[in-house]
């Protein structure tokens, strides 16, 4: 890989900052604002989701707004969401000034990274190539009867190469507040419980599964307050930090302090290497047996150990036959609060041209009285899951109390052409469509244009006649009973004579594919939401996902979860 030329890259450097309210991401900007050895003019975006911005209040207090520093207030919305477009302008504006030699964004503590990352590359632009500017305005909610000509001159901006022309994400920052870490990390709370009105209550996501993701796809992890820790529980962290994210620099630290030089101007940041970097990915890629000499000198292969210190160890869960949809859900339903996405239901649109001049008080009660009535149903939802007694299932059953995450792809009978994606941390698991299998793809689709060795590399997941479905899955966790987990997982695979009765439908000639799925959901009992076919339009993201380089979130706007109950 060549050497990027760091010396003229006269881009906008940016530090992009991470982490939950009180990881303490303020007093880490007030400490780079304060400090004056790093010699750098800095310009900073401070993002908070409350209708008031306290980050941006507290610096001001401290008369830290000097000629060298901007600081630019977003206010009502969360970087990752609402103030994309916001976020855009504002950075676009800062590189163009050329007064500043850094910018550093604090995003709120409901953002994901891997979103805001995804701004500053080259395929965010590209993904819109050739759309009009008029189209890109459309695009970022910016057409309101009177565009400001700075917002015209961002879609111009986005539609010739965007930030990435100008700026360059150089370090993604997370911060871990070791006091909350652990509970965070088997939590039942999502967003709305923690944040109520600050947050959209059309967001279902939850504590556990965002804080996963903040770890995950950050290059520099702070490990912060710990001072406040004892050193059994700041072990047990840092190595779990370290099982989900292998290729992170972690740095202890105290009141946020740390060496400057860790997260600014490292030029360490590759968004392939931190949206492949996390650890379940990593532990696909490994071979999961070691080699060892024994007491006569011969070398053989044995499986790695599955202990490490403190207990924090992985390993891999693989099968080359498909669950029982049924066997699956009761294996799962018990220990875990199970999340699916529900397909969206499309909205009659017919005549809304003509209500144009509706009553705009009207409009806003109703939006409000919806979301009150959302509020409520979600209520609803969560109590009649209990899910304080599933977090009290999990922690007392031998097979799932050391699981703290894993994630993978799922075969499911009833679903013979699509993957499943199955994600979980703490209580919380996802399960919800992937793309087609490969082996469903004609080859002259398969991403890489034909290259060669993406072909030979998406072969190695083929095997036998049903190509490359499998269940491949990584389990995280504290003192693992992998034997009590292989043996729950084999438990659910198809027994020999459903095996037998479902490749007997696959094989048969006189059934189309409608008419095999259409039997064999009514052979296998499947409660399941249902899965969009993507069969024929397969996205190069998806298919890379699909094969151990890393699954994006910018694939798809995200659909409505939906919590599953009995």
């Amino acid at each position: 890989m060549p050497v990027p030329d760091t010396q003229n890259d006269k881009r906008l450097p940016v530090t992009l900052l991470s982490g939950f309210l009180g990881s303490g991401k303020t007093t880490l900007l007030s400490y780079i604002l304060k400090s004056k050895d790093h010699g750098l003019r800095c310009a900073v975006i401070v993002n908070d989701m409350g209708p008031l911005n306290i980050d941006a209040s507290l610096i001001k207090s401290h008369k830290l707004t000097q000629k060298e520093e901007k600081i630019v207030q977003m206010q009502n919305g969360c970087i990752c969401c609402t103030l994309r477009a916001d976020l855009l302008e504002e950075v676009a504006n800062l590189a163009e000034m050329r007064s500043f030699d850094y910018l550093i964004i604090e995003s709120s503590g409901i953002s994901e990274p891997i979103q805001v990352a995804e701004t500053f590359t080259p395929e965010f632009a590209e993904s819109i190539e050739g759309t009009s500017i008029k189209e890109i305005e459309e695009s970022l909610n910016l057409i309101d009867g009177s565009i400001p000509e700075i917002r015209k001159k961002l879609a111009k901006l986005i539609s010739e190469g965007g930030l990435s022309k100008i700026t360059k994400l150089d370090t993604c920052v997370s911060m871990v507040d070791c006091t909350t870490f652990l509970n965070d990390f088997d939590t039942i709370d999502f967003l709305t419980d923690r944040y109520g009105q600050d947050v959209n209550p059309e967001d279902e996501r939850n504590i556990t599964d965002l804080l996963t993701d903040q770890i995950e796809f950050a290059n520099v992890i702070l490990l912060n307050k710990i001072d406040l820790v004892n050193k059994d529980q700041l072990v047990k962290i840092e190595n779990l930090v370290k099982t989900l994210n292998p290729t992170a620099k972690i740095i202890r630290t105290t009141y946020s302090r740390v060496d400057l030089k860790e997260i600014l101007n490292t030029n360490l940041f590759d968004f392939v290497t931190a949206a492949t970097g996390a650890g379940w990915l990593q532990s696909l890629r490994e071979n999961t047996l070691m080699e060892i000499t024994d007491a006569k000198g011969n070398k053989k292969m044995v499986p790695k150990p599955e202990t490490l210190e403190y207990g924090i160890s992985s390993f891999v869960y693989t099968a080359r036959r498909p669950f029982h949809p049924r066997r699956l859900w009761e294996v799962l339903s018990s220990p875990f609060c199970i999340i699916q996405n529900a397909e969206e239901e499309e909205e009659d649109e017919e005549g809304e041209e003509d209500d144009g001049q509706e009553d705009e008080e009207n409009v806003e009660m109703e939006e409000a009285k919806s979301q009150v009535q959302r509020l409520e149903e979600m209520k609803a939802e969560k109590e009649a899951l209990d899910l304080p007694s599933k977090l009290k299932f999990k922690k007392a059953s031998p097979v799932w109390k050391g699981v703290l995450r894993s994630k993978g792809w799922i075969w499911m009978a009833t679903r013979p052409n699509l993957h499943g994606e199955w994600s979980q941390a703490g209580v919380m698991c996802t399960i919800e469509g992937g793309g087609p299998w490969m082996c469903e793809v004609p080859e002259e689709q398969w991403p890489g244009g034909g290259d060669q060795e993406t072909i030979d590399a998406i072969k190695l997941d083929f095997m036998g006649e049903w190509g490359d479905r499998r269940q491949e899955l990584v389990f995280i966790g504290q003192e693992l009973d992998r034997n009590l987990i292989q043996k729950t997982m084999d438990e659910t695979l198809l027994t020999d004579d459903e095996w037998a009765q479902w490749q007997k439908i696959m094989k048969s000639k006189r059934l189309g594919a409608e008419k095999k799925a259409e039997k064999l959901f009514n052979t296998f009992d499947d409660g399941w939401e249902a899965w969009s076919e993507t069969l024929g339009e397969v996205e190069e993201d998806d298919t890379k996902g699909h094969n151990h380089a890393g699954h994006s979130h910018s694939e798809v706007p995200k659909k409505k979860a939906k919590i599953a109950s009995e």
